[in-house]
């Protein structure tokens, strides 16, 4: 055959006593079949499995102990090859030690045995069988290597869209972070800005019709009614302004707002609330607070509108550099469908606990949820001491909106 077959689709002959390697030569290549003469024991040992698709060894060419080296060497083959080694035998009646010499080439595993003298149609029938089986392996070896490609191909695909995936995610984080804080700045600029000017407005309206009431001789009772108007304009106004942002949450702290809060909200939504606070807590951390209070509102607001429950317990504990927020209630609870998909994407629930995860993770603290049908129970934790901030978590929205665009 041509020079164009690779090396390991060769026979590997070693033959080197009298003419066995040229007769057995000539027929294998007359048959089209590509042959290679070695010369001696160690240029076989070294030449196969890697450039030899089957041997024909002479039996007396091979010491026991150049049989066990050979054996040594195909010992190491991958797991899709079986190496054949074709012996030619000597002919005669079976002996001693003719069995003896067969039980030595035991080692070699793949062994089939010819004997002489060779007949050509023989020859050729064997030779043609074991390279079947020998391109058989190699058609394993290839597919081996063409799945291992593509697992490779596949893992560094993968690898690449978990890349891009975290890094949406980290810039989502980011970008529900920064609109966090914007939003409470937002609703602190709406509170002052009600309490500032509208409230000041309606007051000033408050004092003329005062002024009109007094000076009228008949006590209009329209005036009267615009009178109550306006008181409830002021109230609602201030109430408004306190629940965007509560001034003492600026002044005192988390511990007067929050006992502030809870008192309206048993006020307003007839369900009984309590509030358990450390005693003598003092200031925490800005961001902590604001945190500490948001998520305290998300969670009495979900309460009222979707607990059905008659009371609710607030507890604020302080553990070491820790703060940990509970919020009890005992309601109907969250169905475990729900709250399973929540713990593991975040879907499936309103945007009161997603923001009340983000605000948690946003300051490196932990949230959980633990639900039945006799309540529920919610548990923020978050440092005291505000986590680093990188580049991005200074970045304005337009700059994290532009990296997820990319």
């Amino acid at each position: 055959m041509s020079s164009h077959h690779t090396e390991d689709q060769d026979i590997a002959i070693l033959a080197p006593f009298g003419r066995d390697a040229a007769l057995i030569g000539s027929v294998l290549r007359q048959s089209g079949l590509s042959v290679r003469v070695v010369a001696n024991p160690v240029e076989l040992i070294t030449g196969v499995p890697e450039h030899a698709a089957v041997a024909i060894v002479a039996e007396e060419a091979l010491s026991d102990r150049e049989i066990n080296e050979l054996a040594s060497k195909l010992d190491g083959q991958p797991a899709w090859s079986d190496f054949p080694v074709i012996v030619l035998t000597g002919s005669g009646m079976s002996t001693a030690a003719t069995e003896l010499a067969v039980r030595a080439r035991a080692p070699l595993k793949n062994v089939s045995l010819l004997e002489r003298p060779l007949r050509p149609a023989t020859l050729i029938s064997l030779a043609r069988t074991v390279l079947a089986a020998r391109r058989r392996q190699y058609e394993i070896r290839n597919h081996l290597r063409e799945r291992k490609l593509n697992e490779e191909a596949l893992r560094s695909a993968r690898d690449a869209l978990e890349t891009i995936v975290e890094e949406r995610t980290c810039a989502l984080r980011r970008l529900s972070a920064q609109l966090l804080r914007v939003q409470d700045e937002e609703r602190r600029r709406i509170a002052r800005e009600l309490h500032d000017s509208l409230g000041q407005y309606l007051a000033a309206a408050k004092i003329n019709l005062d002024t009109l009431v007094f000076n009228s001789p008949d006590g209009d009772t329209c005036f009267h009614d615009l009178q109550q108007l306006i008181d409830r304009c002021i109230s609602e106004t201030r109430t408004l302004s306190h629940l965007l942002h509560p001034p003492l949450l600026d002044l005192t702290g988390f511990s007067s707002a929050a006992t502030w809060y809870v008192e309206g909200f048993g006020k307003r939504s007839g369900i009984k609330a309590s509030l358990k606070l450390p005693e003598k807590l003092g200031r925490l951390p800005t961001g902590v607070e604001t945190a500490l209070f948001r998520i305290m509102q998300e969670a009495l607001t979900n309460v009222h509108r979707h607990s059905n429950s008659r009371a609710v317990e607030v507890t604020l504990a302080i553990d070491q550099s820790v703060a940990l927020l509970m919020i009890r209630d005992f309601g109907t609870g969250i169905s475990a469908e729900t709250l399973e998909q929540f713990q593991q994407s975040g879907s499936n629930v309103g945007v009161g606990l997603a923001g009340i995860r983000e605000r948690v993770r946003e300051l490196g603290g932990n949230f959980e949820i633990e639900s039945n049908s006799r309540g529920t129970n919610l548990q923020a934790s978050i440092p005291l001491t505000d986590p680093e901030k990188n580049e991005l978590d200074e970045a304005p929205v337009s700059q994290i909106y532009s990296s997820l665009a990319n």
